[in-house]
This record gives C-alpha cells, sequence and structure tokens, in this order.
C-alpha cells in the first residue's frame, strides 16, 4: 500500500516537472546536502551551548536537522512559484538533502563531539587529590589522544583565553587526527553493517520504519511551483494538526514575555506515585513523540506500554523484597540485567530468522557476479560492505589495543557491541521510538562475562572510558539512522552510489566542523559558560570518577543473582517469540519486553499508550480508511511543532540571548 502511494506520488510529480522521475542523486543535491550539513552543526551547537534553547540532536529524529530541512523545502516551493521550476528539487534530491543533514546531526552536541571532547579536555583539568585521576587515571592515558592542560591550554578552554592570547590549536591537532579516524571507522562499521541487514529487514520481515514517514511525506510532496507552499502542505487535515500545535506553543511563548499569562503544559510532567517502593508513572503528553508514534504499529504501542505497567507491578515487588530492582523511577539491579537478558535475546532470534539471507549476502560478496541475489538496488554492493565491514573492525581492534584494552575485551567489545546496535536499530526501525535507550552496553555485557571490574586491567578501563561515547553510544550510533536511509535511498531512482559518498561526506563534515566549533565556542567563552548543559562541562567527569572509583579504586563483582535475572529474561523472550510466530492472535510485541523499565521507554509511556488509544479507536470505529486519510493531521502537527521550535530560537535570539527556554526537550 505504502510502496504503491509512493509510486503514484512520484507519477504525479514527473508529470509536473519534466525530468523529475528520472532525476536521481545530482550534483546540486550533494552541495546543498553539505550546506545543510554545516547549517546543522552551527545550529545544534549554537542553541544548545550559547542560547541555552532546544535540544537539537538528543533524539533519533533530531530537531537540528528538522528545521532547516523543512524551511529549506517551504523557502524552495515559494522560489519556484515565484521564479520558475529551476528551484524544484525532484524526490530524489530531497531525500539526498534530508539524508547528508540526518547523518550530520549524529556529529553536534549530544550527536558525539560533545562527548568527545568532554572527555579529551577533563582527565588533567578536573584532577584533584580527592579524586584520584592523578593516581589512577593519568599513567593510563595515551598522549596521542588526551592533549595534557601544558601552559594552559585546557583550562583556557574551560574558563576563557586571557587577553592577548591566541586559541592552541597545536595541543588538539595529533589527538582529533585520532579520534576523526576512529569515528569515520565506527561510522563506516554501522553503514556496512545496515547495508548487509537492510533488504532482511525491509522486504523480508516489513519492518514500517515509522520515524521516516513524516519525511516520506516531505520529500515526495515538496513544491512543484505550482503552490507558494509545498504539496504536503494543504487539506483540512494538515491544517488542522498544524494550527492545533502552532497554537499551543504560540500562546506559550507569550508567557516569556508575560509571566502572568496561564500556559498549556508543553514542558513539564509529573510522577504519579504508586503504593510505597512500587516506581511511579509518569504523566506527560510529547507532541514530538506522538507525531512518530501513531505512525507505528497497534501491537508495538499496546506491548510498549502494557511491558512499562508489568515494570511497575514487577519492580514494586522485587523492592519490597529487598531486591533494590528501581531507582526509583527506572529499572536498576537484578531488573535491568532481566531486561538484557530480552533484549540480547531479541537481537540474537532476528539474526537467527535473517540466517538465510545472510547467507545468500555472503555468497554474492564472494561471488559477485552470481545472480541469485541482486545488490544493485543497494547503496553499496554486498562486497563492499563485508570489506568495510572487516576493515572496519581490524581498525577499531587496532585502535582499541593501542589506547591500552586487553585483546580479550576487544574480542567481546566490538561483537557485543554490534550485536546491541543491531537490536537497537531494529526496535527502532519496528517501533518509531524517537527516544530510545538500550539497557546494556557492549562494556556491562563483557564485565558480566569476565565476572566484574576486577578482572580487568586498569588500562582496559580507562580505553573504554575514552571510547565510551561511541562503543556504548545510547542511540547506537550511526546504525540508527543508515538503517533509515537505507529505506529512504529505496525512493532513488537509478544508481545509489552517489548517495552513500554524499552521506560520507555530510558524517565527516559534520563531525568536523562541530567538533572545530566547539572548541572554538570553549576558547572564546569559556566552556563554563555553557551551562546549564550538563554535557562538555559534567560528562568527562562522570566518565572518569566511574572509571576511577568502582573500576580501579574499588572494582565491583557481579552480582550472581542478575546472571539468574539474565537468564530469566533470555527466556521469557523465547516464550514471547515463540508465541507471536505460532500464534497470529498473540497480542505482545516482544519489544516491549526488551524495553521494559528504560529511562527513555518510561518517560514517553503515556505518549505512547495516547497514540495506540487514538489509532485503535479510529480503526475499530471509523475504518482503516478513515485512519489513512487522518495521517495528514500529525503530519500537520509536526510540522507546526517543528515550526514553532524554530520561531522559539529566533525569539530566544532577539529577546533572550543565553537565556533561552528549552521548547523542545530530551524526552
Amino acid at each position: 500500500m505504502a510502496e504503491g502511494r509512493q509510486a503514484e506520488v512520484e507519477q504525479d510529480r514527473a508529470a509536473e516537472v519534466p525530468g523529475a522521475e528520472a532525476r536521481g542523486v545530482t550534483g546540486r543535491a550533494i552541495l546543498f546536502g553539505l550546506c545543510l550539513t554545516v547549517c546543522v552543526s552551527l545550529l545544534s551547537c549554537t542553541v544548545r551551548y550559547v542560547m541555552k534553547g532546544s535540544y537539537m540532536t538528543f533524539c533519533n529524529m533530531p530537531m537540528g536537522n528538522l528545521i532547516p530541512f523543512l524551511l529549506s523545502v517551504i523557502g524552495c516551493a515559494a522560489l519556484a512559484r515565484g521564479f520558475g521550476r529551476r528551484f524544484v528539487l525532484s524526490s530524489a534530491e530531497w531525500i539526498t538533502v534530508f539524508c547528508m543533514g540526518f547523518i550530520s546531526a549524529y556529529g553536534p552536541a549530544y550527536g558525539g563531539t560533545g562527548y568527545m571532547i568532554s572527555l579529551m579536555a577533563a582527565p588533567y583539568y578536573f584532577a584533584t587529590p580527592e579524586n584520584g585521576w592523578r593516581e589512577y587515571l593519568h599513567p593510563h592515558l595515551p598522549t596521542w589522544l588526551v592533549p595534557t592542560n601544558e601552559h594552559g591550554a585546557m583550562t583556557w578552554f574551560f574558563e576563557g583565553l586571557p587577553a592577548g592570547a591566541s586559541i592552541p590549536w597545536g595541543v588538539w591537532v595529533l589527538p582529533l587526527f585520532w579520534w576523526l579516524l576512529f569515528l569515520c571507522a565506527m561510522a563506516l562499521l554501522c553503514i556496512c553493517a545496515s547495508a548487509i541487514l537492510h533488504r532482511q529487514w525491509a522486504d523480508h520481515e516489513r519492518l514500517v520504519y515509522p520515524v521516516i514517514a513524516p519525511a516520506v511525506e516531505m520529500t515526495t510532496r515538496a513544491g512543484t511551483g505550482a503552490r507558494w507552499l509545498p504539496e504536503f502542505m494543504q487539506g483540512k487535515a494538515f491544517w488542522a494538526g498544524f494550527s492545533l500545535t502552532a497554537f499551543v506553543f504560540g500562546w506559550n511563548m507569550i508567557s516569556w514575555f508575560y509571566p502572568n499569562v496561564p500556559v498549556f503544559p508543553t514542558a513539564e510532567g509529573t510522577w504519579f506515585w504508586l503504593p510505597r517502593r512500587y516506581p511511579p508513572l509518569w504523566i506527560f503528553l510529547s507532541t514530538f513523540v506522538i507525531c512518530f508514534s501513531y505512525f507505528a504499529s497497534l501491537e508495538v504501542l499496546f506491548s510498549l506500554w502494557f511491558f512499562d505497567l508489568l515494570f511497575i507491578l514487577q519492580g514494586g515487588a522485587l523492592n519490597r523484597l529487598g531486591m533494590g530492582a528501581t531507582s526509583p523511577h527506572y529499572a536498576m539491579g537484578s531488573f535491568k540485567w532481566q531486561t538484557t537478558g530480552a533484549f540480547v535475546t531479541l537481537t540474537l532470534w532476528g539474526l537467527w530468522v535473517a540466517r538465510g539471507h545472510l547467507r545468500e549476502v555472503f555468497r554474492k560478496a564472494l561471488h559477485p557476479e552470481s545472480t541469485h541475489i541482486d545488490d544493485s538496488r543497494e547503496m553499496i554492493p554486498y562486497r563492499w560492505a563485508f570489506a568495510g565491514l572487516a576493515g572496519s573492525a581490524l581498525f577499531l581492534a587496532l585502535w582499541l589495543a593501542q589506547a591500552g584494552m586487553e585483546a580479550k575485551v576487544i574480542a567481546l567489545v566490538i561483537p557485543g557491541m554490534v550485536v546491541i546496535y543491531l537490536g537497537l536499530t531494529k526496535i527502532l526501525a519496528d517501533s518509531g521510538l524517537v527516544y530510545l535507550n538500550p539497557p546494556t552496553s557492549a562494556w556491562e555485557t563483557s564485565l558480566a562475562v569476565f565476572g566484574g571490574a576486577g578482572a580487568l586491567r586498569a588500562s582496559s578501563h580507562v580505553a573504554f572510558g575514552l571510547s565510551s561515547f561511541a562503543i556504548s553510544n545510547y542511540r547506537g550510533f550511526l546504525m540508527t539512522p543508515m538503517a533509515h536511509v537505507h529505506r529512504l535511498a529505496d525512493l532513488v531512482p537509478g544508481d545509489k552510489r552517489r548517495l552513500f559518498w554524499g552521506v560520507c561526506a555530510a558524517f565527516v563534515t559534520g563531525t568536523v566542523v562541530s567538533t572545530f566549533y566547539t572548541i572554538w565556542l570553549g576558547y572564546t567563552m569559556g566552556a563554563y559558560n555553557f551551562q546549564p548543559n550538563w554535557l562538555v562541562i559534567n560528562v568527562g567527569r562522570a566518565y572518569f570518577d566511574a572509571v576511577v572509583v568502582p573500576s580501579i579504586r574499588n572494582p565491583l563483582p557481579v552480582n550472581p543473582t542478575d546472571y539468574g535475572f539474565c537468564l530469566a529474561g533470555a527466556g521469557g523472550m523465547l516464550v514471547l517469540n515463540l508465541m507471536r510466530y505460532r500464534f497470529p492472535w498473540w497480542p505482545f510485541h516482544p519489544v516491549g519486553f526488551a524495553l521494559s523499565g528504560m529511562s527513555l521507554t518510561r518517560l514517553t509511556s503515556t505518549t505512547i499508550f495516547l497514540a495506540w488509544l487514538i489509532k485503535y479507536l479510529m480503526i475499530k470505529v471509523a475504518g482503516a480508511s478513515f485512519y489513512r486519510r487522518s495521517k495528514p493531521f500529525f503530519i500537520g502537527m509536526l510540522t507546526g511543532y517543528v515550526l514553532a521550535v524554530a520561531a522559539g530560537i529566533a525569539v530566544d535570539s532577539v529577546w533572550f540571548p543565553r537565556q533561552g527556554h528549552e521548547v523542545h526537550k530530551w524526552y
């Protein structure tokens, strides 16, 4: 149904714009995408570090990309209407621009470089006799990865340059060179792994990819020169949704100038506390979450909400038994290990189901001339994908070994990272959860295998502390967006190799621009003035404190009970999968169990329940056709929300410089 609709859209656009149907990834689209990449990096860092406004790069559909992309689509539609069709871009060109901005948003601030710079700048500047860093941390820090505080280079970064001094770029050059190579290898690994599994997820398992449903609408129904606005911005349903969010958030902006004006509760939620020792229920409606969750399946939405309630009941019961299963809001201890067992089992189950596809892809990589499977529709051939996967994994292993990590740890960390990132990516492609984090990391699972932190050398802990923002990234680093880029590439006619090089260039450009811009901001305004911002100032201290105290100075063993809960979670996931595959009427999707108790899932559970309820009532009462006709309403809601966030940034820049408002939050 969706593919048929997309084909109709392409035919309509081809009739209106000569040659549009055959126009694939063009040079101007790549150039436009690179300009958007720079804009995304500068906007994201400026809004968060300087203006202290909305979160631009925290979630799986970064606002830092949506704002410039949507403004570009609207601007080009108006230009095409006023000055001719030379300003009309084809669907493939808009997809290229969107994908490049999408990938580049995984560079600035919470995308990665904010963590990296904090980890580079913190070790020497924040060392004190109390925290023991000089004794336990400094002897294991590679000089080629961490700049020292010689001549006050890091002091100036956090406190600002003294009068007459220049930025000491020299101390950063060598570390940044090796970090950039490390990040490029990580990116290549993610691109290749997602390419290998793309057809399995998109064609064989038919995952829905709800996160990019609005992007498909915006790119396939952009301006053609016939109207002042893009084609997707029309119809009563669209304008009803647009007006709703635009009015609510526009009204709230009035209170910025007149604090006594009552506002809609769009910024803060509340914890609804249950009986003693039971975790509370978070009551909050996220406009952003509901705009994407609405496109997910009823089965997934219901299961996410149901297993959140199950977490409350089981977590409270374990707390009352003295097992400490919650924090108190989120899963911890034994319950977290239960979710970990479920998550890992779900991922391994998915790889087992895909074994036939993986075997065929590997045969194609060995014999590219064979015709048993076609890789001409992919962004990269399967031979390149396997070569890139192997080469990047080897480089990462050598890099981590030089950083001080033991070989036995590397042998577990890299495969563990791939498994966890694949699981996170598939869950996102199936659920549309723009706020999503896994229950475990490659490092935590490796420690569990070895029996605790005491089984490893201090250098391994330090090497992981430095690389943790990439190896244990809560968003799966570049694998989650790349799986969606591969899906969007299916809508691009002709050769897709240019799109591959375009997204690679976008990632490198976004990473480099955001890195140097953040360092420049630190020296010119003092990184301490980034407050309120946990990222650059505190993340390094938090990470290295965790390395020194519970890992090196007082290594903690793994609680034997946790292994039992992990096995229980794995067994429960096997039962859920078997029931789902054997009985079509089974109502519970295993993805809910794999995320039970996780922080970002808990914070969006109320919104997910509301999305399920609305969609359920629409389908059961009004029918599936009415549900399809209602989709423009939620596209309109999202459009109004994105433009409201953009308007908030504009207002802050004029009237509230460095005192911004968080219109778009991190949950």
